[in-house]
């Protein structure tokens, strides 16, 4: 293999797992105690504030070295962008996952909801570097949600129905700052690239960016920064299932690489897109730490979402007889 682009390589290869020890450093989550889980009805609101605390936790003077150190490294891939894309196209030729006949994209729709009125077909990868691609897809983590979810509900397990609502609750929170940078940022992705490296278009107006997506949507990358956050939450929730972050992340090398043959993304969207994914998770976790921590009658009051506290006849001056009710939503 050429020594340029094995060294440019390396330089994504460090620039991720620099990214992932900095989430393995700060994230101690305990494991969930047994008790009642937060209501599904408490999960917009949930968002909503988790929109405020990931504003104030990038606090430059705390955070300077991380923020340094991670806006140094995406200008470095940012050079070496069009070398490293290169060179990851040609290792994937050489081993056969795309070719001049696959892009190393395509999919199979096994359900289509256009009957529904809805353009969402669910699709399945139809080769190996369209699986590689599949393993950041949202789809795929929300099923990782929904049978922690319905694993919960079957064996009464608070720790599998925590997790599920706290997965769910980062990757909507991550989907929606990564869509305000994309439209931001305006970068062209590389099967899309009219020059070297993608073009950056700033705030693309929201007619042009819907019509034209790939010209547009490269920086960040969604798709890891959703892996991040289930893998964070996964590993906060089980510490003692040790496996979690290896294989975890494993797979969202995986998952970088693959999106790299397949020209969907650049080596530097990366970065921002797994410290995004890492925080909203971290966000998530502490909440749910917090909600564990407040005392038991709370959690009963609090766990179907809808509570009457109290409950009592009254006779007012003008003989009207009727009942008041105090209810806790």
């Amino acid at each position: 293999m050429n020594r340029s682009i094995l060294g440019k390589r390396t330089i994504l290869i460090g620039c991720l797992l620099s990214s992932m020890a900095y989430a393995n450093e700060e994230t101690s989550a305990p494991s969930v105690r047994p008790g009642n889980a937060a209501s599904i009805w408490e999960l917009p609101s949930d968002i909503w504030g988790d929109m405020g605390t990931f504003v104030r936790r990038i606090d430059p003077k705390e955070n300077y070295p991380f923020l340094l150190g991670m806006t140094a490294g995406t200008l470095l891939l940012v050079k070496y962008d069009q070398k490293m894309l290169n060179g990851s196209q040609k290792l994937a030729r050489h081993m056969g996952l795309i070719s001049d006949e696959k892009n190393g994209r395509e999919g199979r729709t096994i359900l289509d909801l256009s009957t529904l009125g809805l353009d969402m077909p669910i699709r399945v990868p139809a080769n190996s570097n369209s699986a590689l691609y599949f393993l950041g897809d949202g789809l795929t983590h929300v099923s990782i949600a929904g049978g922690l979810a319905l694993y919960g509900s079957i064996n009464d397990d608070n720790r599998s129905r925590e997790s599920a609502r706290e997965i769910m609750e980062s990757i909507i929170s991550t989907g929606i700052i990564v869509q305000i940078l994309k439209r931001s940022t305006g970068r062209e992705s590389p099967f899309a690239s009219t020059a070297d490296g993608g073009r950056w278009r700033p705030f693309p107006s929201p007619s042009a960016y819907n019509e034209n997506v790939p010209h547009y949507d490269a920086y960040p990358s969604g798709h890891l920064a959703t892996a991040m956050a289930t893998v964070t939450v996964l590993a906060g929730n089980y510490p003692e299932k040790t496996y979690i972050k290896p294989v975890g992340y494993t797979l969202m090398a995986l998952n970088a690489f693959g999106m790299m043959n397949n020209g969907v993304h650049w080596a530097s969207d990366y970065p921002l897109g797994i410290a995004i994914g890492w925080l909203a998770a971290d966000i998530a976790l502490e909440r749910g730490r917090k909600r564990r921590q407040q005392p038991q009658e709370h959690a009963e009051n609090h766990s179907t979402g809808f509570q009457i506290d109290a409950l009592q006849p009254f006779l007012q001056r003008d003989g009207t007889v009727g009942l008041s009710a105090q209810i806790d939503f």
